[in-house]
């Protein structure tokens, strides 16, 4: 994981204000929270693509519509990709 150096991305309130929308419009369920932050904070920071096997409450494309719209509405108007790692997996062969 070094390799790619990854940055460190804090929750801001502006990412916790953004999560509680996607709560409060139930795209995710409340018990979830972590999901809905996951989603806000890679929102506002503008990242290419959010990485994960969570198919249920994240890598599918309703969900992603979803998150997509709130964010218009709010003014993120970068597209998010959330996918699953082996969309983004390079075959090294």
């Amino acid at each position: 994981m070094n390799k790619f150096a990854p940055t460190e991305l804090e929750i801001t309130e502006e990412a916790e204000e953004l999560a509680q929308i996607y709560l409060n419009r139930k795209i995710v369920p409340e018990e979830k929270r972590d999901d809905a932050l996951h989603v806000a904070v890679a929102t506002i920071f503008e990242v290419d693509a959010l990485i994960t096997w969570n198919y249920r409450h994240l890598a599918n494309l309703r969900k992603s519509e979803l998150f997509h719209s709130v964010n218009l509405e709010k003014g993120y108007t970068k597209q998010l990709n959330i996918v699953t790692p082996m969309e983004v997996i390079r075959d090294e062969d």
